[in-house]
């Protein structure tokens, strides 16, 4: 095994660790509102929606609850969802995996707001499937990527915090082949602490 998938495995642990920590450095302060709205200018009222990594659900998911969205949130940590449920616990949060969650619906948006960077890139182009599979037509989809091809190691309280990246052109690919739509795209964006940031939406049929 190569020192980054190492890495890449040690992730769901390194968030279950610090869970509260992290939860507590992020804070309330909603950085991305101006995607966040973007997202939500395309979605219907009372819409649900699915957040991948939806960790303690603040700042986030709790700005689409306050826009009256029902929020169906994944995370892989226990630390995290444990937080959610007492944060919003009219909501449906799961422990699970993004990878390999299995869920009886589909949704009319779907978010993986840092963290489906925390994935290898044999795993982001997998997660397509799995973005196609909870989508309906007309669904939104948004996520945060790196801005060019690679992998990096941050730094999470001392431990090693794996990210990766496709290229822009393979993620205009495979989200055209799992038929989404671009809407907009803008790398390392100053308005938005430097995220790389997609947004596109399911082909209406």
């Amino acid at each position: 095994m190569t020192e980054q998938n190492k890495f890449a495995q040690n992730i769901i642990e390194i968030y279950k660790k610090h869970g509260r920590a992290w939860t507590e450095l992020r804070g309330n302060f909603l950085y991305e509102k101006l995607w966040l709205d973007r997202f939500l200018a395309l979605i219907p009222k009372n819409a649900k929606i699915l957040d991948l990594g939806c960790g303690s659900a603040r700042p986030i998911a709790a700005y689409f609850i306050e826009h009256n969205h029902t929020v169906t949130g994944v995370d892989s940590s226990d630390v995290m969802i444990e937080m959610a449920r007492q944060n919003f616990p009219e909501q449906y949060w799961l422990q699970a995996d993004m990878r390999i969650v299995e869920l009886d619906q589909k949704f009319n948006a779907i978010l993986a707001w840092d963290s489906f960077f925390h994935l290898t890139p044999n795993d982001q182009r997998q997660m397509f499937t799995q973005f196609s599979k909870f989508a309906e037509s007309g669904t939104v989809l948004m996520f945060s990527s790196g801005p060019s091809h690679g992998e990096a190691i941050g730094d999470l309280f001392g431990d090693a915090l794996y990210h990766a990246s496709l290229a822009p052109e393979e993620y205009r690919a495979l989200l055209k082949q799992s038929g989404f739509k671009v809407i907009k795209m803008v790398a390392e964006d100053v308005e938005c602490t430097g995220h790389t940031v997609w947004l596109a939406q399911k082909t209406l049929i």
